[in-house]
């Protein structure tokens, strides 16, 4: 939408001459949907004719002068209503009094709803104190006698209303053979893509800037399975959302710009739930009322018009169906989460970080419901199994690899209490132990962290110097695009390094107190007391499930840390 503000230099000149009455006029220019037909009526040959019109008004007339003060633009807008940006803006310039005076370049630019177009130009307009002008009507609310002209204007408005609601019946028929002819007949393209037309089809081909934006997005989420972790990554990055994009054109955020606007969780998922980036075209899946353009309407799955090849793909088959497998185990997780039966509410998971399939090493999830018994009774039962065994027909796991709550604590049990025995009895001696080791491993660990951030200073030394040159033209953003990408991996990779050897130094330094909280947790599952997840992290690494309810535990701290303590 174009904008071209004088106010600056009409506002002085309103002081010049206070006899002359003068009116501040916005031009309104509106680029239909149906342009393909009529490409003859640009919103800036719109805007030279009402330019036009204003300077050989204020050549002829005297007592009257028309000031320019702004252009409001909307492009491939319906005409048959008003929820359009431009107009609205316009209209809101009208209320606060900066506008007294619309010029367009004819009625049918203006609307073509009879009844809300008339409302405007015979209502609305009159009580702002608002002059029309449609130029090449001649129609002029601001001219004595243009009464006789009114009954023409309500009959083009008439037309035009008829034209509109024609023309909506044939552009969905005209939209409809597109589609399945595989034109993209959407509105902006989807990010990764631009359009251009291929002979008479309108064709999505890969944007240089972003496409490897959308490969990256696939590739982290089959990492991490987590829509907010990629969102993090993107936002880590300072890499624009597409809306910001596509405002921008800058693939990055700059440091010039305002507050950094990134990712968020829904962002993510909407790239990721498309299929347009395996090279498949879903098209017609809501359809519009006439009268208003937010007024959509769902259509059945069987209605849309899908072509398969459309375009080149920005991903993998392969890497588009893992990530279509992850969407359907996180919808399926969300779904059995979301109606627990009221007062029976899920617990918090103790085995979340520890358990996994022995089988393919897959991390177990957790299955809960609420059973009804005989006697009216109910309990909420917990259990785990492995996703990959019959969900995604993975035959080297077998279905049958699931084991209840109740059964993994009755095992777990004499297994803690047998594998920590014989530490109990000295715990002053372990807790010694394990600090002396602890300010060895620090001290390594602080060494390492140093090296490490050299490097990351390097990187970023390296990193300002080309963004220097990009901004100074002798670098195309397509390639500062790649090289951020490249380069980022390997300062990601770094910050990782980085990250885990804090995390590592910080560890080290609390480990003392998780000894003690080891042997605390140890003492109270002595004294009987239930299994919680604070106690399970204390002492236990992973605990992998086999078929036939067969476990392997590895505990935290028995193989190295105890090694030693007589």
């Amino acid at each position: 939408m174009g904008r071209v503000s004088k106010r600056k230099a009409v506002e002085k000149q309103f002081v010049v001459n206070s006899s002359v009455r003068r009116y501040r006029a916005g031009i309104y220019a509106r680029l239909s949907s149906d342009q393909d037909i009529k490409k003859n009526e640009s919103v800036e040959v719109q805007i030279e004719i009402a330019r036009k019109f204003v300077e050989e008004f204020n050549q002829k007339n005297t007592g009257e002068v028309i000031d320019v003060v702004e252009c409001y633009t909307d492009l491939g807008k319906t005409g048959s209503n008003f929820e359009r940006e431009g107009f609205q803006r316009l209209l809101q310039e009208i209320r606060l009094g900066e506008i007294n005076c619309v010029i367009v370049k004819d009625l049918s630019r203006f609307g073509r709803n009879y009844l809300e177009a008339g409302n405007y130009i015979e209502k609305i307009f009159p009580f702002l104190g608002v002059r029309f002008i449609a130029v090449a009507d001649g129609f002029d609310t601001g001219k004595e006698g243009n009464e006789n002209k009114q009954m023409a204007s309500e009959i083009k408005n008439l037309v035009n209303d008829m034209y509109a609601k024609d023309f909506s019946k044939k552009a969905k028929i005209h939209l409809k053979q597109r589609r399945e002819e595989g034109s993209y007949v959407g509105g902006p393209p989807p990010y990764g893509y631009i359009s251009s037309w291929n002979d008479k089809r309108r064709v999505l081909i890969p944007d240089d800037n972003t496409a490897v934006i959308v490969k990256f997005i696939y590739e982290r989420f089959v990492e991490t399975e987590s829509y907010a972790v990629v969102a993090d990554l993107l936002n880590r990055r300072k890499i624009n959302p597409p809306a910001i994009y596509k405002k921008t054109k800058e693939v990055y955020h700059s440091s010039d710009e305002k507050e950094y606007k990134g990712w968020d969780k829904s962002a993510v998922e909407r790239i990721l739930k498309s299929d347009t980036y395996s090279g498949t075209l879903v098209q017609g899946k809501t359809s519009i009322t006439a009268k208003n353009e937010r007024n959509r309407i769902h259509k059945s799955e069987e209605e849309w018009v899908v072509t398969k090849d459309a375009h080149e793909s920005l991903i993998s088959m392969e890497l588009y169906r893992k990530a279509k497998e992850i969407q359907e185990k996180i919808a399926q997780k969300t779904a059995s989460h979301k109606n627990h039966t009221k007062g029976y509410p899920i617990e918090e998971n103790i085995f979340d970080s520890v358990l996994y399939c022995g089988v393919c090493g897959r991390k177990m999830t957790r299955t809960s419901y609420v059973k009804e018994y005989a006697d009216g009774g109910k309990a909420r039962l917990d259990g785990y199994f492995c996703l990959n065994g019959g969900q995604t027909k993975v035959t080297v796991c077998p279905e049958s690899n699931r084991i209840s709550k109740a059964e993994l604590v009755d095992i777990l049990r004499p297994l803690i209490r047998m594998e920590f025995a014989v530490f109990l009895d000295k715990p002053k001696k372990y807790v010694e132990f394990g600090n002396e080791r602890i300010s060895e491993s620090v001290k390594r660990a602080e060494a390492k962290l140093h090296e490490t951030e050299v490097k990351i200073r390097r990187f970023r030394e390296e990193e300002s110097s080309v963004y220097m040159d990009y901004r100074a033209g002798k670098i195309l953003q397509k390639d500062y695009v790649a090289y951020k990408m490249q380069q980022e991996d390997k300062l990601i990779e770094l910050r990782k390094v980085e990250e885990g050897q804090k995390k590592d130094i910080k560890t080290l330094e609390k480990l003392s107190g998780r000894y003690l909280s080891a042997i605390r947790a140890l003492l109270k599952l002595k004294s009987g007391k239930e299994l919680t997840k604070d106690m399970v992290e204390a002492f236990i690494s992973k605990i992998y499930v086999y078929p036939g309810k067969r476990i392997e535990v590895l505990f935290t701290f028995t193989a190295d840390c105890m090694e030693g303590v007589k």
